[in-house]
């Protein structure tokens, strides 16, 4: 309708004797920003259709773009709606999807893996260490199966001894609620059992010439 309503208008001062090479000359720039504006918005539409086509992405899956992890409430032809773990809204172009990485958590299986990792002395019984962080873990609601939880020894860092514990959550959305939990009990249970969590600390000698 737009359209020919231009083309009308052009048509009518064409017909008045006004010179429109003038118009055209003047037009030429924005006639490129919209031909630039036209190939974004046909990229996102073909894009929005191979999703749905190949179904990549679906309502209710947990994704994370550009390090934003959030959960996609709306997939339509040029963009996809994205609610995040703060309650924020991201509308996303489809086309990006197409050009950049897309982690989507859930695309195996409803459920997420996530850790939590913690330095202690040097020193410490790392047996008891290993046992507190499972039982921090199994106490904690929202962790599911817990015979799937694991803890790793990581690593000997230059002031403590580094381990992770690793469980699954049913839902990624609430991880790091889950994940603040289990840092109090870990806390909590390292103090009750004399588990020291080390700080850098620094020797300074000062030589007096």
């Amino acid at each position: 309708k737009y359209v020919i309503y231009v083309l009308v208008f052009i048509f009518i001062l064409h017909s008045s004797g006004i010179n429109m090479n003038v118009f055209i000359t003047a037009s030429a720039a924005l006639f490129v920003g919209i031909g630039f504006a036209l190939q974004t918005f046909f990229q996102d539409i073909i894009s929005g259709i191979l999703m749905i086509l190949d179904k990549s992405l679906h309502v209710g899956d947990i994704i994370e773009v550009d390090g934003k992890v959030g959960e996609v409430k709306d997939i339509k032809l040029r963009t996809t709606r994205v609610v995040t773990r703060n309650d924020r809204v991201m509308i996303i172009p489809n086309h990006k999807f197409m050009i950049e990485t897309l982690f989507n958590w859930t695309q195996n299986n409803t459920t997420n893996r996530e850790q939590v990792s913690v330095g202690v002395a040097y020193g410490s019984d790392v047996n008891l260490v290993k046992q507190l962080l499972i039982e921090a873990a199994k106490q904690t609601e929202g962790v599911i199966e817990p015979e799937s939880i694991t803890v790793l020894f990581e690593d000997f860092a230059d002031s403590s001894l580094n381990f992770s514990v690793y469980f699954y959550v049913v839902n990624g959305m609430k991880s790091p609620r889950i994940q603040s939990d289990i840092r109090f009990k870990i806390d909590e249970s390292f103090r009750v059992n004399k588990v020291a969590i080390p700080f850098p600390q620094r020797d300074i000698r000062i030589i007096n010439q």
